[in-house]
């Protein structure tokens, strides 16, 4: 399983428009093969956070490859105020990553 947290900060007068943005990605990227999880929370009404589960690597390149997942990163290029912040997290109970 690969977690991860997206911190996504928009330029102010770009949030809404980034929100809806991925709000419309969240249904189609969880009918995708290998996503588990795929939610949509904000901080503090300023920073989008994504929190996401894929089965693989293949299922998240997968899922990175998606047209609509494109279109959104291309959005990104003039509507965020700085590079998402990406998390890959580490299941402490998962054995097979040791």
């Amino acid at each position: 399983m690969i977690d991860i947290v997206a911190f996504i900060q928009p330029k102010p007068e770009k949030f809404a428009h980034c929100r809806r943005l991925i709000t419309e990605i969240l249904a189609p990227t969880l009918l995708e093969e290998g996503c588990k999880r795929f939610e949509l929370f904000t901080e503090n009404n300023n920073t989008l956070v994504l929190v996401e589960t894929f089965e693989s690597q293949e299922a998240l390149d997968f899922h990175y490859n998606q047209d609509y997942v494109k279109s959104v990163f291309a959005e990104y290029e003039f509507a965020l105020e700085k590079e998402p912040e990406i998390h890959k997290l580490l299941r402490v109970n998962d054995d097979s990553k040791h």
